[in-house]
């Protein structure tokens, strides 16, 4: 899953250094089969003898979010981070109970954002839409709920 040649190239784009932690960061969550916490990928990083500051992951985890490579899913006082699979603009629905994540390839959002605008007289420049519910195994394990609030 891993393409380190995206990977680069958006560093390069914007002008970014991209440091050999980084890289060493970027691959880990890259071979992962889950979302990883901070601490995880510290360990697991420090298992292969790559010794990285816990520091340098969160602030690599922080500017691999705000360039849309990976996905933060807060879960309670949990935070895991999943690299993203597709590389243009997406949202995430997320399992609220095995904390399993699909990335949805399609965004319908536009009549919301003109409605944002119109009634708050921003300028409407990005957004950010997660859904949270239960996957098909998790699904028969919850009581029914109203998707309504």
């Amino acid at each position: 899953m891993m393409n380190i040649g995206f990977f680069k190239n958006l560093f390069r784009e914007k002008k970014l250094r991209l440091s050999h932690p980084r890289f060493l960061i970027y691959q880990e969550l890259s071979n992962a089969k889950t979302p990883l916490s901070p601490q995880e990928l510290y360990q697991g990083l420090l298992k292969k003898k790559k010794r990285i500051g816990l520091t340098s992951i969160y602030r690599s985890l922080d500017l691999f979010e705000s360039l849309g490579l990976v996905f933060k899913i807060i879960n309670g006082a949990a935070v895991k981070y999943k690299l993203c699979e597709l590389k243009d603009h997406h949202h995430h629905i997320v399992c609220k109970t095995c904390g399993h994540v699909v990335e949805l390839d399609f965004c319908d959002i536009a009549g919301w954002s003109k409605k944002v605008m119109e009634s708050t007289g921003y300028q409407v420049t990005d957004h950010q839409l997660n859904f949270y519910g239960y996957c098909k195994a998790c699904k028969p394990l919850q009581r029914p709920q109203s998707a309504e609030r």
